[in-house]
């Protein structure tokens, strides 16, 4: 699972800048994702509505075909420039023969906004009901609760792994 930190949208005064450091879409479709993923493998890639057509391209540039988007369903609006945001999008893409463990999921999930950035809860059910472990989340901001195996990457959390060229904090204090 991914929620990159677009760089498409995000410079005004109640954006994401002001939140964390933003990345261009080149280097986000330049990290390493095919490299850090099984053959066989599945893709949850979070995007706002602005950015819905670059997440697309994001996918394909990791290597995945997006299969079907699950809409998050907020109980509250928020910003846009035509509409009132009040939904973000969770993609699901494949690549290879993975198979999904559940084919009953809606494509939708309702829950509350917290702080900034922050996802429901609820998604780290719904990828563990359809894809099968081990699981990893990058840009992670906390680590997952759940008692699955969830390797997590990100400038907020101390990061199970190194992705060379992309340092996060964490990766000051790894002994080598």
């Amino acid at each position: 699972m991914a929620d990159c930190p677009w760089d498409i949208h995000q410079k005004g005064a109640r954006g994401a800048a002001r939140h964390y450091p933003l990345l261009t879409l080149e280097r986000i479709k330049a990290l390493p994702v095919a490299e850090l993923a099984e053959d066989d493998a599945h893709l949850w890639l979070w995007t706002t509505n602005s950015a819905l057509r670059d997440a697309f391209d994001v996918a394909e540039a990791w290597g995945f075909i997006v299969r079907s988007p699950l809409t998050w369903v907020k109980f509250s609006l928020g910003l846009g420039h035509y509409l009132r945001n009040s939904t973000e999008h969770l993609l699901f893409a494949t690549r290879g023969r993975a198979p999904v463990r559940f084919r009953s999921q809606p494509t939708w999930i309702n829950a509350p906004v917290q702080e900034h950035s922050h996802k429901p809860e609820e998604q780290y059910a719904v990828i563990e009901r359809i894809s099968h472990p081990p699981y990893l989340e990058l840009f992670a901001r906390r680590r997952p609760p759940s008692d699955k195996p969830w390797f997590v990457w990100g400038n907020e959390v101390d990061a199970d792994i190194v992705i060379p060229g992309y340092p996060v904090p964490s990766d000051r204090t790894r002994k080598e």
